[in-house]
């Protein structure tokens, strides 16, 4: 639901599903990522990928959810909900890799709505997010806390 307004936190309904974009992953960013920060053989050298427990190249868990945030963001974006931040990932599991060549999309399910103690211009929404493969394989899924911008008086 693209809007010309801006989508405060109180405006954001707990159940309403946000579906986002996709992000393909190639060989050189798959590398990159793990040369930079999570340089293991699986994610730096095809060959030795082949022989691991993947069984080809694949991307750094932490690279999924860079990407992962990225999509959020972007969602988020196009639908104006004012992001400001993450506050806390209380659940993460990694199902399956992403191989070199994969492209993930997933969903965003709002479970709760929260105001924090002391708060004054931003409220939590809890959310469970699935990410899957072009083939529709889980392949990460987590709860994160997303603070979302309540407004000025004038905007609500």
């Amino acid at each position: 639901m693209i809007t010309s307004r801006k989508c405060y936190w109180k405006d954001i309904e707990i159940g309403r599903v946000f579906k986002m974009g996709s992000v393909s992953l190639e060989a050189a960013e798959i590398r990159a990522f793990a040369t930079n920060f999570d340089p293991q053989p699986y994610h730096l050298d095809r060959d030795l990928a082949k022989s691991s427990i993947f069984g080809g190249l694949c991307a750094s868990g932490w690279h999924v959810c860079a990407l992962m945030m990225k999509l959020v963001s972007d969602c988020l974006d196009a639908d104006r909900i004012p992001l400001l931040g993450s506050d806390q990932v209380p659940w993460l599991k990694w199902y399956s890799p992403v191989f070199e060549g994969d492209s993930i999309s997933g969903d965003i399910t709002i479970t709760e709505k929260k105001i924090p103690d002391k708060a004054t211009d931003f409220g939590i929404i809890t959310c469970d997010i699935v990410i899957n493969n072009q083939i529709n394989k889980k392949v990460m899924a987590l709860t994160t806390n997303l603070m979302i911008e309540i407004g000025r008086q004038k905007d609500v």
